[in-house]
This record gives C-alpha cells, structure tokens and sequence, in this order.
C-alpha cells in the first residue's frame, strides 16, 4: 500500500522565475510524511512531540531531481516504506505532476525520545500501523 497526497507549488516554495527552490522539496516531503503520520497512521506529530515527547530525526537523506515543478503545479505524492526495523525506518517518497516524475527521495528515520539517548523502538501499535506501507 501507498500513501498518497497532493500539493500545490506556491510563492513560498520557488525562486524569483517561479521555479521550485531545490531546498523547498525538502520541506514539501516532510509536510508529506507528517500528513503519513497525522492522516494514515493516526500519531500526529503535535501530540509526537508535545505529549509524548518524542520525535522522528532523520539520519540519511537521498535525493534526485528529475525535472522542474514551477509555480501553479500540483505535485502528486507517494510515500511507501522499503524496510521497516526496530528503531529505523527508510522511506521512498515520489514526487510527479500529471504523471510526470519530478523527483523523488529516500529517508532513513528513526524514532526518539528526547528523555532518552539513542534511538527507540518504535511504538508498537506504530510499527503495525507502518507495515502495511512495507513494498
């Protein structure tokens, strides 16, 4: 199973010409997995780091860019996880726009809780809820 979302490119994601700031993809893919958390598996990241204290640090990100999204666009989102581990997740997150890849990154996240050094297991009901995205 996939998890899929869409976004509209605005004013805030580009540069002067109207053209996606690189950075600003960045952004877009994490907006994507907090919607992951908030919409799918039903932890939202407000009541992650507020009540639980916890949090999802990122430990490795892979990009590649495919071609342009320009201002107007509306980007078609992706997200599945390729392994699912104890402490560790890596995410793939596809980027297109009418069916045309824009690009697309890799993200190995982990799960923490900040009362505690080093990563933690991830919750269990979390872990069951993510296995169903495993591809």
């Amino acid at each position: 199973m996939k998890f899929q979302t869409s976004k509209k490119v605005r004013i805030q994601h580009c540069d002067p010409a109207g053209v996606v700031f690189t950075p600003q993809y960045f952004n877009l893919f994490i907006e994507v997995v907090e919607d992951w958390f908030c919409d799918a598996l039903g932890y939202s990241y407000a009541s992650m780091i507020s009540r639980d204290a916890s949090g999802t640090p990122a430990m490795k990100i892979t990009a590649k860019f495919h071609k342009t999204s320009i201002l107007g666009d509306t980007l078609d989102f992706s997200l599945s996880v390729m392994q699912l581990r104890s402490k560790s997740a890596l995410l793939s997150i596809k980027a297109s726009c009418n069916k045309e890849k824009r690009c697309q990154m890799e993200f190995l996240y982990g799960f923490a809780q900040l009362k505690e050094k080093g990563l933690q297991a991830w919750p269990v009901d979390l872990a069951e809820k993510m296995s169903k995205y495993l591809v």
